[in-house]
């Protein structure tokens, strides 16, 4: 991307040292403020370039695939930077991560090799790789056929962390769904060998025997109705979808823990944020679409302009940690889930 390095090179010199965190590897990033100045104008360039630097921050750093980051990154840039070489990357360093676990090089120790973060990992890689190439790499493959070995009879996958970190480590169904979605997507081909077919059969055995009860659960299951309609009823679409849209704030926002449950807790029992925060309000604008509303919808396009007019300066959303003040990495999910929800309206122009 021709903008990409002057961005980068801009905010290097730019940011005050006591801003940034250290970054032995030489990649900066701007830590996540809640008192971070909203943006003059919004810039998709400004949100691309964070997100870029964060995903490859991690990596170099951390070397492990996470939600927030460079998990969906994978689906964020395959639809809007498709052929940016740090997604390519980002696709060839998360397929190098899943396969040492999958192919038994590595063994898993504490959060590295987890069953949360392969199985997002992997449903995230699928994603991307069938939303640019329609065709799975030959390792992507491998980790998904892995998937389905891992999985219970419940549908579901033993061990996943339960930390009340919501929207991704605090209940089976994220797992559920997110696979079920990627599963939904790869080719018909894959669709039909007999242990996809047994791995749906499960998924779906999951889905009846545990009905959504957050509205982010029923977001995701929204989503899943794009690629496979009889993912739920039409009465429950239809009840789902004016709950997401009752929950829309005055400013035209959306507040992360209005999509959570009783589990989403914080560790210090403070009282969660109240305000409109990039995550849900991108999350819930692209549930809407993904379940066939139009853009020009009055609820999507308010939500439209709250993201338009909430960016940062650094290009990101910021959005409160449901769980913990710190470093609210949940922000760099918001960039991802913001630039899907822009992109889904074709409203990336600045």
């Amino acid at each position: 991307m021709k903008y990409l390095k002057p961005i980068i090179l801009f905010l290097l010199i730019a940011l005050p040292a006591s801003d940034m965190l250290s970054a032995e590897d030489g990649i900066v990033v701007k830590k996540n403020m809640a008192d971070e100045p909203l943006a003059k104008t919004f810039s998709s360039q400004n949100s691309i370039a964070f997100i870029e630097r964060s995903v490859s921050r991690w990596q170099t750093k951390y070397k492990c695939i996470t939600c927030h980051t460079n998990g969906l990154h994978l689906v964020a840039g395959s639809v809007v930077t498709p052929q940016s070489e740090v997604l390519l990357k980002n696709r060839e360093f998360s397929r190098n991560y899943l396969s040492g676990y999958v192919q038994n090089k590595i063994k898993p120790k504490g959060s590295r090799g987890a069953i949360e973060g392969i199985v997002a990992g992997t449903s995230f890689l699928v994603i991307s790789e069938m939303n640019t190439a329609k065709a799975l790499h030959p390792d992507t493959e491998a980790a998904l056929d892995y998937l389905w070995t891992r999985q219970s009879q419940s549908g579901a996958w033993d061990n996943w962390i339960k930390c009340h970190w919501g929207p991704f480590e605090v209940d089976d169904h994220y797992g559920v769904s997110l696979a079920a979605i990627a599963l939904a997507m790869t080719p018909e081909a894959y669709r039909n060998k007999p242990e996809s077919i047994h791995a749906w059969q499960n998924l779906k055995k999951y889905m009846k025997a545990n009905p959504p009860v957050s509205a982010h659960q029923k977001g995701m299951l929204l989503w899943l109705s794009h690629y496979t309609p009889d993912a739920l009823t039409s009465a429950n679409k239809k009840k789902w979808l004016k709950e997401l849209r009752d929950l829309q704030q005055d400013d035209g926002g959306w507040v992360l823990i209005h999509l959570g449950n009783a589990d989403w807790k914080r560790k210090d029992k403070q009282p969660q944020a109240q305000i409109s925060d990039g995550y849900a309000t991108a999350f819930v604008i692209y549930a809407l679409r993904q379940s066939g509303a139009l853009a020009s919808d009055p609820a999507i396009q308010r939500g439209i302009a709250w993201l338009k007019t909430h960016q940062r300066e650094s290009g990101r959303w910021f959005t409160h940690s449901p769980h913990v003040d710190g470093r609210h990495y949940i922000t760099q999910a918001a960039s991802n889930m913001a630039l899907l929800a822009l992109s889904s309206c074709e409203a990336l122009s600045d």
